[in-house]
Protein backbone atom coordinates (compact mmCIF):
# COMPACT_ATOMS: atom_id res chain seq x y z
CA UNK A 1 0.00 0.00 0.00
CA UNK A 2 1.58 3.44 -0.48
CA UNK A 3 2.39 6.12 2.27
CA UNK A 4 1.00 8.92 3.01
CA UNK A 5 1.99 12.16 4.43
CA UNK A 6 -1.00 13.49 6.75
CA UNK A 7 0.27 17.13 7.97
CA UNK A 8 -1.33 18.15 11.47
CA UNK A 9 -1.98 14.73 12.49
CA UNK A 10 -2.49 16.30 15.99
CA UNK A 11 -5.65 18.01 15.21
CA UNK A 12 -9.11 17.44 14.65
CA UNK A 13 -9.27 16.62 11.38
CA UNK A 14 -5.83 14.89 10.85
CA UNK A 15 -6.00 12.58 13.50
CA UNK A 16 -9.02 11.08 11.98
CA UNK A 17 -7.68 11.39 8.62
CA UNK A 18 -4.67 9.30 9.93
CA UNK A 19 -7.58 6.88 11.40
CA UNK A 20 -9.07 6.16 8.35
CA UNK A 21 -6.15 5.82 6.13
CA UNK A 22 -4.33 3.07 8.81
CA UNK A 23 -7.71 1.29 8.75
CA UNK A 24 -7.51 0.99 4.93
CA UNK A 25 -4.05 -0.04 5.16
CA UNK A 26 -2.24 2.64 3.92
CA UNK A 27 1.56 3.54 5.95
CA UNK A 28 1.38 7.03 7.36
CA UNK A 29 3.86 9.74 8.04
CA UNK A 30 2.70 12.14 10.28
CA UNK A 31 3.88 16.34 10.90
CA UNK A 32 3.90 17.90 14.29
CA UNK A 33 5.16 20.57 15.64
CA UNK A 34 7.06 18.75 18.13
CA UNK A 35 8.43 15.66 19.53
CA UNK A 36 6.88 15.75 22.56
CA UNK A 37 3.84 16.43 20.32
CA UNK A 38 4.74 12.95 18.43
CA UNK A 39 4.52 11.06 21.00
CA UNK A 40 0.87 11.99 22.49
CA UNK A 41 -0.23 11.50 19.30
CA UNK A 42 1.31 7.96 18.96
CA UNK A 43 -0.42 6.80 22.18
CA UNK A 44 -3.78 8.37 21.78
CA UNK A 45 -3.84 6.81 18.34
CA UNK A 46 -2.31 3.41 19.37
CA UNK A 47 -5.55 2.75 21.94
CA UNK A 48 -7.97 2.55 18.34
CA UNK A 49 -5.88 1.60 15.63
CA UNK A 50 -2.61 -0.23 15.26
CA UNK A 51 0.41 2.06 14.42
CA UNK A 52 2.85 -0.48 13.07
CA UNK A 53 2.31 1.50 9.77
CA UNK A 54 2.53 4.96 11.50
CA UNK A 55 5.96 6.75 11.43
CA UNK A 56 5.91 11.12 12.91
CA UNK A 57 8.07 13.70 12.11
CA UNK A 58 8.40 17.26 13.25
CA UNK A 59 7.80 20.44 11.42
CA UNK A 60 8.72 23.07 13.67
CA UNK A 61 7.80 25.83 11.74
CA UNK A 62 5.96 24.83 8.10
CA UNK A 63 5.93 28.46 6.97
CA UNK A 64 9.35 28.15 6.33
CA UNK A 65 10.94 27.56 2.36
CA UNK A 66 11.95 23.72 2.70
CA UNK A 67 10.17 22.79 5.94
CA UNK A 68 8.80 19.56 4.42
CA UNK A 69 11.76 18.61 1.95
CA UNK A 70 12.29 15.60 4.76
CA UNK A 71 8.63 14.93 5.04
CA UNK A 72 7.98 13.99 1.58
CA UNK A 73 10.79 11.59 0.97
CA UNK A 74 9.74 8.94 -0.52
CA UNK A 75 6.12 9.69 -0.25
CA UNK A 76 2.88 8.81 -2.60
CA UNK A 77 0.62 10.78 -1.76
CA UNK A 78 0.15 14.02 0.95
CA UNK A 79 -3.06 15.24 2.98
CA UNK A 80 -2.55 18.82 3.71
CA UNK A 81 -4.50 19.40 6.66
CA UNK A 82 -2.24 21.50 9.28
CA UNK A 83 -3.72 24.79 9.22
CA UNK A 84 -4.80 27.53 12.07
CA UNK A 85 -8.25 27.76 13.16
CA UNK A 86 -9.12 29.57 15.90
CA UNK A 87 -10.93 32.84 16.80
CA UNK A 88 -10.38 33.67 20.74
CA UNK A 89 -6.84 35.27 21.44
CA UNK A 90 -5.86 36.28 17.60
CA UNK A 91 -4.56 39.49 17.97
CA UNK A 92 -2.91 39.85 14.88
CA UNK A 93 -5.37 38.48 11.64
CA UNK A 94 -1.59 38.82 9.54
CA UNK A 95 0.67 36.93 11.45
CA UNK A 96 -1.55 34.84 13.49
CA UNK A 97 -4.17 33.23 10.46
CA UNK A 98 -3.63 34.18 7.33
CA UNK A 99 0.50 34.26 6.79
CA UNK A 100 0.77 31.07 8.44
CA UNK A 101 -1.99 28.90 6.63
CA UNK A 102 -0.85 30.55 2.57
CA UNK A 103 2.87 29.81 3.43
CA UNK A 104 2.54 26.78 4.74
CA UNK A 105 0.69 25.55 1.52
CA UNK A 106 2.71 26.85 -0.96
CA UNK A 107 6.48 25.25 1.62
CA UNK A 108 4.33 22.01 0.90
CA UNK A 109 3.65 22.31 -2.62
CA UNK A 110 7.24 23.47 -3.80
CA UNK A 111 8.55 20.55 -1.18
CA UNK A 112 6.17 18.15 -3.12
CA UNK A 113 7.01 19.74 -6.78
CA UNK A 114 10.76 18.33 -5.96
CA UNK A 115 9.48 14.85 -4.98
CA UNK A 116 7.95 11.84 -6.13
CA UNK A 117 4.14 13.11 -4.73
CA UNK A 118 1.63 11.78 -6.90
CA UNK A 119 -1.32 13.81 -5.29
CA UNK A 120 -2.13 16.44 -3.14
CA UNK A 121 -5.12 16.65 -1.18
CA UNK A 122 -6.09 19.63 0.87
CA UNK A 123 -8.39 20.99 3.63
CA UNK A 124 -9.83 24.00 2.68
CA UNK A 125 -13.06 25.14 3.96
CA UNK A 126 -17.25 26.43 2.83
CA UNK A 127 -15.62 29.62 4.33
CA UNK A 128 -13.49 29.26 1.16
CA UNK A 129 -16.78 29.30 -0.95
CA UNK A 130 -18.84 31.52 1.22
CA UNK A 131 -20.45 34.53 -0.63
CA UNK A 132 -24.30 36.63 -0.30
CA UNK A 133 -25.39 35.48 -3.56
CA UNK A 134 -24.39 31.95 -4.83
CA UNK A 135 -23.67 31.41 -8.57
CA UNK A 136 -26.04 28.40 -8.96
CA UNK A 137 -29.52 28.83 -7.73
CA UNK A 138 -29.35 26.24 -5.67
CA UNK A 139 -26.90 27.56 -3.46
CA UNK A 140 -23.23 27.61 -2.79
CA UNK A 141 -20.87 25.04 -5.00
CA UNK A 142 -17.79 24.88 -6.27
CA UNK A 143 -18.14 27.93 -8.60
CA UNK A 144 -18.00 30.07 -5.83
CA UNK A 145 -15.38 32.12 -4.06
CA UNK A 146 -15.23 34.10 -0.94
CA UNK A 147 -13.85 37.27 -2.12
CA UNK A 148 -15.44 39.15 0.06
CA UNK A 149 -13.17 38.11 3.01
CA UNK A 150 -10.27 38.87 1.02
CA UNK A 151 -11.24 42.58 0.17
CA UNK A 152 -11.85 42.79 4.09
CA UNK A 153 -8.66 41.44 5.14
CA UNK A 154 -6.70 43.95 2.62
CA UNK A 155 -8.39 46.64 3.69
CA UNK A 156 -8.01 45.81 7.20
CA UNK A 157 -4.83 44.09 7.72
CA UNK A 158 -3.97 42.48 11.09
CA UNK A 159 -7.31 44.51 12.22
CA UNK A 160 -9.59 42.56 10.68
CA UNK A 161 -12.04 40.39 12.88
CA UNK A 162 -10.88 36.67 13.07
CA UNK A 163 -13.92 35.14 11.51
CA UNK A 164 -13.63 37.45 8.73
CA UNK A 165 -9.61 36.79 8.81
CA UNK A 166 -10.07 32.90 9.24
CA UNK A 167 -12.10 32.84 5.92
CA UNK A 168 -9.64 34.95 4.32
CA UNK A 169 -6.69 32.57 5.32
CA UNK A 170 -8.57 29.61 3.70
CA UNK A 171 -9.50 31.40 0.51
CA UNK A 172 -6.08 32.59 -0.21
CA UNK A 173 -4.15 29.31 0.44
CA UNK A 174 -6.55 27.59 -1.70
CA UNK A 175 -6.55 29.94 -4.43
CA UNK A 176 -2.76 30.19 -4.00
CA UNK A 177 -2.64 26.01 -4.28
CA UNK A 178 -4.41 25.85 -7.70
CA UNK A 179 -2.00 28.72 -8.67
CA UNK A 180 0.95 26.80 -7.89
CA UNK A 181 -0.45 23.96 -9.94
CA UNK A 182 -1.69 26.11 -13.03
CA UNK A 183 1.39 27.74 -13.38
CA UNK A 184 4.37 25.04 -12.62
CA UNK A 185 2.50 22.10 -13.86
CA UNK A 186 4.19 19.67 -11.14
CA UNK A 187 4.06 15.96 -11.58
CA UNK A 188 1.16 15.91 -8.66
CA UNK A 189 -2.38 16.50 -9.33
CA UNK A 190 -4.80 18.04 -6.51
CA UNK A 191 -7.83 17.76 -4.85
CA UNK A 192 -9.33 20.04 -2.36
CA UNK A 193 -12.33 19.09 -0.14
CA UNK A 194 -14.27 21.65 1.45
CA UNK A 195 -16.25 21.12 4.22
CA UNK A 196 -18.44 23.44 6.67
CA UNK A 197 -18.65 23.13 10.34
CA UNK A 198 -16.97 19.83 11.56
CA UNK A 199 -18.58 17.93 14.91
CA UNK A 200 -17.75 14.76 16.23
CA UNK A 201 -15.50 12.90 18.50
CA UNK A 202 -12.64 13.96 19.08
CA UNK A 203 -9.21 11.94 19.03
CA UNK A 204 -6.45 13.76 19.17
CA UNK A 205 -4.66 14.51 22.11
CA UNK A 206 -6.50 17.39 24.41
CA UNK A 207 -5.92 17.83 27.97
CA UNK A 208 -9.03 19.54 29.22
CA UNK A 209 -12.14 21.00 27.42
CA UNK A 210 -10.65 24.23 27.20
CA UNK A 211 -8.37 23.23 24.97
CA UNK A 212 -10.09 21.74 22.26
CA UNK A 213 -10.59 23.05 18.70
CA UNK A 214 -13.62 25.99 17.88
CA UNK A 215 -16.46 24.21 16.73
CA UNK A 216 -16.18 21.22 19.26
CA UNK A 217 -15.58 23.52 21.90
CA UNK A 218 -18.67 25.29 21.03
CA UNK A 219 -21.02 22.00 21.91
CA UNK A 220 -19.26 21.86 25.20
CA UNK A 221 -20.13 25.18 25.68
CA UNK A 222 -23.55 25.36 25.48
CA UNK A 223 -23.68 21.94 27.28
CA UNK A 224 -21.53 23.45 30.32
CA UNK A 225 -24.01 26.65 29.98
CA UNK A 226 -20.70 28.31 29.28
CA UNK A 227 -22.35 30.19 26.58
CA UNK A 228 -25.25 31.84 27.97
CA UNK A 229 -26.75 33.07 24.49
CA UNK A 230 -27.82 31.88 20.88
CA UNK A 231 -26.58 33.69 18.28
CA UNK A 232 -29.45 34.38 15.64
CA UNK A 233 -27.09 35.05 13.20
CA UNK A 234 -24.87 31.57 13.21
CA UNK A 235 -26.22 29.84 10.27
CA UNK A 236 -23.97 27.61 8.28
CA UNK A 237 -23.25 24.00 6.96
CA UNK A 238 -22.53 21.12 9.42
CA UNK A 239 -20.42 17.40 8.66
CA UNK A 240 -19.11 14.95 11.29
CA UNK A 241 -15.57 14.74 11.12
CA UNK A 242 -15.48 10.70 10.45
CA UNK A 243 -17.56 11.91 6.93
CA UNK A 244 -14.43 14.12 6.55
CA UNK A 245 -12.13 11.76 7.31
CA UNK A 246 -13.61 9.33 4.81
CA UNK A 247 -13.83 11.96 2.06
CA UNK A 248 -10.25 12.37 2.10
CA UNK A 249 -9.24 8.54 1.60
CA UNK A 250 -11.61 8.60 -0.89
CA UNK A 251 -10.28 11.97 -2.41
CA UNK A 252 -6.56 9.88 -2.47
CA UNK A 253 -7.66 6.95 -4.17
CA UNK A 254 -10.46 8.35 -6.88
CA UNK A 255 -9.00 8.52 -10.31
CA UNK A 256 -11.67 11.15 -11.26
CA UNK A 257 -11.30 13.59 -8.44
CA UNK A 258 -8.10 15.24 -9.86
CA UNK A 259 -8.12 18.68 -10.31
CA UNK A 260 -11.36 18.88 -8.38
CA UNK A 261 -12.37 21.24 -5.82
CA UNK A 262 -15.13 19.10 -3.87
CA UNK A 263 -17.75 20.44 -1.51
CA UNK A 264 -19.12 18.53 1.74
CA UNK A 265 -21.88 18.86 3.77
CA UNK A 266 -24.36 17.04 5.80
CA UNK A 267 -26.88 19.64 6.05
CA UNK A 268 -28.01 23.01 7.24
CA UNK A 269 -26.85 24.04 10.83
CA UNK A 270 -28.05 26.99 13.45
CA UNK A 271 -26.65 27.24 17.44
CA UNK A 272 -30.53 26.81 18.24
CA UNK A 273 -30.87 23.60 16.35
CA UNK A 274 -27.59 22.57 18.22
CA UNK A 275 -29.49 23.61 21.70
CA UNK A 276 -32.40 21.21 20.38
CA UNK A 277 -30.45 18.27 20.08
CA UNK A 278 -28.84 18.86 23.55
CA UNK A 279 -32.49 19.61 25.10
CA UNK A 280 -33.78 16.20 23.74
CA UNK A 281 -30.66 13.71 24.43
CA UNK A 282 -29.12 15.52 27.79
CA UNK A 283 -32.02 17.37 29.23
CA UNK A 284 -32.20 18.92 32.68
CA UNK A 285 -29.31 21.37 32.04
CA UNK A 286 -29.43 24.85 31.67
CA UNK A 287 -29.75 25.85 27.93
CA UNK A 288 -29.76 29.19 27.02
CA UNK A 289 -33.34 30.08 24.79
CA UNK A 290 -33.77 32.03 21.65
CA UNK A 291 -34.34 32.15 18.03
CA UNK A 292 -32.17 31.72 14.92
CA UNK A 293 -32.97 34.89 12.56
CA UNK A 294 -30.41 34.27 9.57
CA UNK A 295 -31.46 31.44 7.13
CA UNK A 296 -28.39 29.28 5.95
CA UNK A 297 -27.78 29.27 2.19
CA UNK A 298 -28.69 25.35 0.98
CA UNK A 299 -25.02 23.54 0.20
CA UNK A 300 -25.03 21.82 -2.94
CA UNK A 301 -22.79 18.37 -2.87
CA UNK A 302 -23.93 16.91 -6.34
CA UNK A 303 -20.34 16.77 -7.46
CA UNK A 304 -19.08 14.47 -3.48
CA UNK A 305 -22.07 12.30 -4.89
CA UNK A 306 -21.05 12.00 -8.26
CA UNK A 307 -16.77 11.86 -7.74
CA UNK A 308 -16.06 10.45 -4.76
CA UNK A 309 -19.77 8.57 -4.25
CA UNK A 310 -20.82 10.19 -0.90
CA UNK A 311 -24.51 10.30 -0.72
CA UNK A 312 -25.25 9.72 3.17
CA UNK A 313 -23.56 11.22 5.69
CA UNK A 314 -23.92 11.74 9.30
CA UNK A 315 -26.95 13.50 10.67
CA UNK A 316 -26.69 16.70 12.86
CA UNK A 317 -28.42 14.82 15.74
CA UNK A 318 -26.19 12.05 16.01
CA UNK A 319 -23.10 13.91 15.21
CA UNK A 320 -24.11 16.57 18.48
CA UNK A 321 -24.64 13.41 20.42
CA UNK A 322 -21.67 11.51 19.53
CA UNK A 323 -19.42 14.82 20.32
CA UNK A 324 -21.40 15.04 23.73
CA UNK A 325 -20.70 11.30 24.60
CA UNK A 326 -17.11 11.73 23.82
CA UNK A 327 -16.45 14.77 25.93
CA UNK A 328 -18.36 12.92 28.76
CA UNK A 329 -16.33 10.01 28.89
CA UNK A 330 -12.87 12.09 27.75
CA UNK A 331 -13.06 14.58 30.79
CA UNK A 332 -15.49 13.39 33.00
CA UNK A 333 -18.25 16.19 33.02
Amino acid sequence: MPTVLVTGISGFVGSHVTWKLLQSGFSVRGTVRSDAKAEQVRTALSGIVNTEKLSIIAVPDMSVDSAFDLAVEKIDFVVHTASPFFYSGVTNASADLVDPALNGVLSLLRSCAKSSVKRVVITSSIGALRCVTPTLPEGLSEVDWNLASINTFRELGPETPAPVAYHASKTLAEKAAWDFVQSTNPTFDLVVINPPIIFGPIIHPCASPSQLNTSVKMVADFYLHNTKEIDPLAAAGCIDVRDVARAHVLALTTPRASGQRILISSGPFTQEMLVKVLEKHFPGRPYPSGFTIAVPIPEVTTKAALILGITEYISLENMIVDTVWNLKNSFNI
